[in-house]
């Protein structure tokens, strides 16, 4: 005789419950009703994105960077408040010219000439050596705004300067068959006898500060010597001061 399984109740549901997958009921007449979308405030917020470390990198190297300009700002008022520093002066102090001889040939007119100049230096600072580095000076005769004429460019050694110092810097610079155009040629050599010939020369170099064996910064100075004649210079009279532009922006006389 075999064994029924005994029958499991009926569980009766709860007053008031609904089935979820059951479609509500529509009373006649009566649409349904759209869902109704959350206020911004409600929704949900996008997850962060993953660049915190880039934003800490980014304040991190920009306080280093305001620390390391105020860092160079206070050592720069510093050094000036202590040394005071100055540029050096330079004089156009001679200005020879054993050979200068023009000469007619078929091919035109040829220039052969020999110029000596001769700058004096001084550093005003009184706690600063100064050194320069390579010069290049530019030797030039004639009147730049009528018929100036670069003779060439020489190249001279650095050197260092002691404070309080006075350095003569001499070259001489030889020009070996330069054709010139001839009436150029013509007024130069009319204007070189009765030494009334504008002669002038340029150095562009490097300068900077030594303290206690320890160089300081380098800025570009250009130095602009001319605008004198042969007797001028000849007579010994005055010493032209040369012109200095330093950064192409400051000007000092």
């Amino acid at each position: 005789m075999s064994q029924q399984s005994p029958v499991k109740p009926v569980l009766k549901k709860p007053p008031g419950y609904r089935d979820p997958n059951q479609q509500p009921r529509l009373v006649p007449g009566q649409t349904p009703r759209k869902p109704v979308p959350l206020p911004p405030s409600f929704q949900p917020l996008p997850k962060p994105r993953r660049n915190s470390c880039c934003r800490v990198f980014c304040w991190v190297s920009c306080i280093l960077i305001l620390v390391i300009i105020v860092v160079v700002a206070l050592a720069a008022g510093i050094f000036f408040l202590l040394f005071d520093p100055r540029l050096p002066l330079v004089y156009l102090r001679s200005f020879q010219i054993p050979l200068f001889n023009t000469t007619v040939k078929s091919g035109g007119t040829y220039l052969d000439s020999w110029t000596v100049p001769e700058m004096e230096v001084k550093n005003p600072n009184g706690k600063l050596d100064i050194f320069y580095s390579v010069l290049h000076a530019y030797v030039s005769v004639g009147d730049p705004n009528d018929i100036g004429l670069v003779l060439g460019m020489k190249e001279l050694g650095g050197f260092t300067q002691k404070s309080r110092n006075t350095t003569t810097v001499k070259f001489d610079y030889v020009v070996k068959d330069r054709q010139l155009n001839d009436a150029v040629a013509k007024k130069l050599r009319s204007q070189y006898e009765g030494k009334v010939m504008k002669v002038g020369v340029e150095m562009k170099t490097k300068v900077g500060y030594v303290v206690k064996g320890w160089r300081i910064g380098t800025m570009d100075i250009d130095v602009e010597c001319g605008d004198v004649t042969m007797k001028e210079i000849h007579t010994g009279s005055t010493m032209p001061k040369c012109k200095m532009h330093a950064y192409k922006w400051i000007t000092i006389h």
